[in-house]
C-alpha cells in the first residue's frame, strides 16, 4: 500500500533557503551579504523585530552562507546542496545548534551549552548558536551567556533573535550588531500569498488574497497560516466569502457602507424624528445592521477594520496619494471618502472607535458593543447649518 505524502504547510515548504527567497528586510541581506563577502563577520548578531517576519530564516541562511561547502570561503550564495546546507535547512547540522531561550531558562540550560564553545567546530568553519526569543533568558543566564560574549573564540559565531530587545540587559546589547526587522507591506505578503497560489495551482480571487494580508499585519508567517486555512475551508480554493467568514469580517463592500451611511446621515433630521431625511436615515441604519448581523461577524474585527479605514483616509488626505505601500484599503475607498469627509471629522471618527475598542471588554457581547459605537458615531455626525459651517451634535 502506497503511504501517503506528508503534507507541509505552507509556511514550511515555502520557507526562504537563501538570501534571494526572503521577501522584504533588503537593509539586513545586504548588511549581511557584503560583510560575508568581505570576510568582515561580526562574532554575535541581534534580529529584532515582530512574529513572523524572517528573523530564526535570516539566521539558518546566514548560518548556510558561514557553512557552505562549495566554495572554500563563506559565501552570501549558498549552494543549498551540499552535506551542510542540506543538514542546517533540516536542523541537523552539528556545529550550528538551535535553542529555544522561552523553554531553556535556566542558568543550568545555558551553562551547559556554552561550555562547549571551548571544543572547536568537528567538521566545519564556525560553531554557529541561534538563539530564538532571548529575552526569556532569566538574569543568570544572561550573564552566564555575557562571559562568553565578552571573549569568543574565533570559531564561534551568535546569532540573537527576540521579538522584544527591550529585555535584554544593555551589556548583550552592546556587544552585538543589531538589525532591526520591518513588517512587511499589504503589497509585499500579497505579492508573495498571489506567487505561492500560482506555484500550488490554487484558484483564487484578488480580494482574497487582500483580505488574508491585511489580516497578517504585516507577518509573512501569519499570512501563509491564514492562507493554508482558508484553502481548506474553501476545498482547495480561496474565495473572498469564505476568507471574510473565516476571518470574521465583512471585506471593504461592507466597511463603505458604513462610511457611505456616515456621509449620508443627517443627525439633526433623526433626532426631529419626522422629516422624510430622518426616516431614510433610521432605514439605511437599520438595513445595515441586519446586513451585518446576517453576516456573524467576529464584531472586535469590525472596529479593527474601523480604525484601519479612518486612518488610511486621514493618512492619505495628508500626502494625497495612493500609490504608496502604506495602504490596507483601495484607491477608490480612499479617494472618495477623503474627498467627503473633513480632516477633522476623520480624527473625530477615528478617537470614537477607539474608545469603543476600548469600552468592547467591558461590553455584555460583542454585537451591542459594535452596534453602540456606530451609533455615537451617526450621533456625532456633523450637521450642516445655515451658514455652511459644520458643527457635531451632542
Amino acid at each position: 500500500m502506497q503511504s501517503e505524502v506528508e503534507y507541509l504547510a505552507l509556511a514550511r515548504k515555502y520557507r526562504p533557503q537563501n538570501f534571494e527567497d526572503v521577501v522584504g528586510q533588503e537593509h539586513v541581506l545586504k548588511a549581511l551579504a557584503h560583510s560575508i563577502d568581505a570576510g568582515k563577520t561580526h562574532h554575535a548578531y541581534l534580529f529584532t523585530g515582530t512574529r513572523g517576519i524572517g528573523k530564526t530564516t535570516i539566521a539558518r541562511i546566514f548560518a548556510k552562507s558561514l557553512e557552505c561547502k562549495a566554495q572554500d570561503k563563506p559565501t552570501s550564495h549558498p549552494c543549498g546542496k551540499c552535506d551542510a546546507c542540506t543538514a542546517i535547512a533540516n536542523g541537523a547540522f552539528p556545529d550550528v545548534i538551535e535553542i529555544d531561550a522561552a523553554s531553556q531558562t535556566k542558568v543550568e540550560d545555558t551553562r551547559q551549552i556554552l561550555e562547549n564553545t571551548q571544543y572547536p567546530p568537528i567538521n566545519a568553519r564556525y560553531k554557529i548558536y541561534i538563539i530564538d526569543e532571548v529575552h526569556m533568558l532569566t538574569t543568570n543566564s544572561f550573564n552566564a551567556l555575557l562571559k562568553t560574549l565578552e571573549e569568543p573564540p574565533a570559531y564561534v559565531k551568535f546569532i540573537l533573535a527576540t521579538t522584544d530587545p527591550h529585555k535584554i540587559p544593555t551589556t548583550v546589547l552592546s556587544r552585538c550588531l543589531q538589525f532591526p526587522l520591518r513588517a512587511l507591506t499589504l503589497d509585499q505578503i500579497q505579492g508573495q500569498l498571489e506567487k505561492i497560489c500560482n506555484l500550488e495551482h490554487i484558484e483564487f480571487e484578488k480580494e482574497a488574497l487582500i483580505a488574508l494580508a491585511r489580516a497578517a499585519r504585516g507577518s509573512m508567517r501569519d499570512g501563509l497560516s491564514l492562507c493554508d486555512q482558508a484553502i481548506a475551508l474553501g476545498n482547495g480554493k480561496l474565495e473572498a466569502a469564505n476568507v471574510y467568514a473565516m476571518l470574521g469580517t465583512v471585506g471593504d463592500e461592507l466597511t463603505a457602507d458604513i462610511l457611505e451611511l456616515l456621509c449620508s446621515h443627517d443627525a439633526s433630521a433623526v433626532a426631529d424624528g419626522s422629516s422624510e431625511s430622518g426616516s431614510n436615515s433610521a432605514q439605511s441604519f437599520a438595513a445595515l445592521i441586519e446586513q451585518i448581523r446576517n453576516k456573524a461577524p467576529n464584531y472586535k474585527s469590525l472596529l479593527d477594520e474601523l480604525i484601519i479605514v479612518f486612518h488610511d483616509i486621514a493618512l492619505y488626505q495628508l500626502i494625497g496619494r495612493s500609490d504608496l505601500e502604506v495602504f490596507s484599503f483601495s484607491k477608490s475607498i480612499l479617494e472618495n471618502y477623503a474627498r467627503r469627509i473633513s480632516p477633522q471629522q476623520v480624527q473625530h471618527y477615528y478617537q470614537i472607535v477607539l474608545e469603543g475598542l476600548q469600552e468592547y471588554q467591558y461590553a455584555s457581547d460583542g454585537r451591542s458593543a459594535f452596534e453602540m459605537t456606530l451609533l455615537r458615531l451617526l450621533a456625532f455626525t456633523p450637521v450642516k447649518k445655515n451658514s455652511g459651517d459644520l458643527s457635531r451634535t451632542l
